[in-house]
């Protein structure tokens, strides 16, 4: 009897041991700090890599998170180096982690920050261009001093100081424009990189006159507007367009198929991908033409033959593009019972009361079953078919039944 006692002692006390040395989890808990910037840790995220999960830190350094024993830990603070720790948890299940760290020296570039005019400033010196006057003799003064006028007109240097002059304008127009340009995008009213002032500044091409008098909102206006054709005649890469040139020669369909894909994904064009081949079609252009223009010969060429496009075929661009955010909940009523109960009519009926209630078609339920008969859609067709293009095709076929049956 002792000896069952005895090994019943020894059992059951290897086995509490053993479950208090387990932890189901590890309450990690610790502080980061930088004796120069206490406060400078809004960034700091733990990241447990042995979970693939992180959580956000205080600003403080201070942080706690449970984890399991063992688990990998990385601790991310941009501007700092990464701090890598493993788990070791103690008797309580518990883990604590402190650590002095310090940031990483970067070399900062000389920026020269300069102050924004006021519009005010700049409407100022908008007025005040002028070009610097250079002497010239002309009508009956030409007349009355003969050799001057024919000097001013011949000699070199008098023509040289007209050039700077007029250099000296444009300069300081260039100037005027560069300000009121800083002033729009410090504003958000166009988003223009540095690197862009210069070029889009030579594109506005902004006319003297008009800079000086125009009001703000008309400069606002005219340079929006400019900067929204800027940005479409430059947003096609040559390396993109050489990607389909290459294929002209071998495959002419497939390259305007992939030409139109391209301008179309640049928003130049708003073309659902069912009008692609009768867009090619439409556009009756040469091999020649589409080998040597530049990038913005085409981009214009584009946009003029696409505008004539859809007033020809009379199409709504704006509904060929248009998001009707309907999601798989939506669109499983009608997929269930096209493809669970093999009940082609409710399913067609469900799709269009879908699409009547999210403003696709504005169909009437009198009108519902014509329709359907209209419609004459293929099951086979609506099981597979992409749901942007179904939408395409019911809205297609409800503009024709409406012609059809002269519905207004």
């Amino acid at each position: 009897m002792i000896k069952y006692i005895l090994i019943f002692f020894v059992v059951g006390f290897s086995f509490l041991g053993t479950s208090q040395n387990k932890c189901d989890q590890v309450l990690l808990t610790g502080r980061v700090e930088d004796s120069l910037n206490p406060q400078s840790f809004y960034n700091m995220m733990i990241v447990n890599r042995t979970r693939g999960k992180g959580v956000f830190g205080q600003p403080n350094g201070r942080f706690s998170v449970y984890v399991n024993d063992n688990d990998s830990i990385s601790l991310s603070i941009k501007g700092y180096p990464m701090v890598n720790f493993r788990i070791h948890a103690d008797d309580n299940c518990q883990f604590k982690y402190h650590k002095f760290i310090e940031r990483q020296e970067t070399e900062m570039k000389e920026v020269v920050i300069k102050p924004l005019k006021t519009l005010n400033q700049i409407k100022e010196e908008r007025q005040e261009l002028s070009m610097r006057e250079t002497r010239q003799v002309t009508g009956i003064e030409a007349l009355q001093s003969p050799i001057t006028a024919l000097y001013q007109t011949f000699s070199k240097k008098e023509k040289n100081k007209r050039w700077i002059a007029e250099q000296e304008f444009k300069d300081n127009e260039r100037k005027v424009v560069q300000e009121l340009l800083r002033l729009y995008v410090a504003y958000d009213i166009i988003n223009l990189s540095d690197e862009e002032f210069d070029d889009f500044i030579s594109f506005l091409n902004i006319n003297e006159t008009f800079l000086k008098t125009a009001t703000e909102m008309e400069l606002i206006t005219f340079v929006q507007d400019k900067f929204e054709h800027y940005k479409r005649l430059h947003s096609v890469e040559t390396e993109e367009n050489e990607k389909w040139k290459s294929e002209l020669d071998t495959n002419r369909q497939l390259a305007l198929y992939d030409m139109i894909q391209l301008y179309n994904s640049h928003q130049i064009i708003q073309l659902h991908p069912t009008e692609f081949d009768r867009f090619s079609t439409f556009l009756k252009v040469e091999d020649s033409f589409l080998k040597n223009a530049t990038n913005e010969e085409l981009t214009v060429f584009i946009q003029d033959k696409y505008k004539k496009y859809i007033a020809f075929y009379n199409l709504n661009d704006q509904t060929l593009v248009k998001d009707y955010h309907l999601t798989d909940v939506d669109n499983y009523k009608w997929r269930s019972d096209l493809a669970c109960k093999n009940n082609k009519k409710d399913a067609i009926e469900e799709l269009l009361r879908l699409y009547a209630e999210h403003g696709v078609i504005n169909l009437y339920e009198t009108e519902k079953e014509r329709f359907i008969r209209f419609l004459n859609l293929d099951e086979s067709y609506m099981m597979k078919v992409k749901e942007s293009d179904l939408i395409y095709f019911v809205q297609s076929k409800y503009k024709r039944y409406l012609e059809f049956y002269k519905l207004n």
